[in-house]
């Protein structure tokens, strides 16, 4: 009986706790990226960055897309610091609500 309540208990516990680490997805455009080397470098540098779950390279359209939690540091100034680092340009950002799979 007292294995129930435990179960129960947990059960409603993580049933109130609010959604946290909900996922979005960010596609970076990116110019200066050429060769197979330079996606894995900012796929390396990027996957580091607390939250992120995965991280996919477009070489032909200059597009990394990121699967990460809301409360990931990919805001516009670490993703210009960190790209300019690995020798590449950010040009922008598109969020949406929902990881597509690539």
């Amino acid at each position: 009986m007292k294995s129930k309540l435990i179960v129960a208990g947990l059960l409603f516990a993580s049933l109130s706790v609010p959604a946290l680490g909900e996922d979005q997805q960010t596609k970076i455009r990116v110019d200066g990226m050429t060769c197979p080397f330079c996606a894995a470098t900012t796929e390396k540098a990027l996957s580091e960055v607390s939250g992120v779950k995965s991280v996919h390279t477009d070489l032909e359209k200059g597009v990394i897309t990121v699967c990460a939690t809301k409360e990931s540091k990919l805001d516009e100034v670490s993703l210009k610091e960190m790209l300019l680092k690995k020798g590449f340009t950010y040009v922008s950002k598109e969020i949406s609500n929902t990881c597509k799979a690539t």
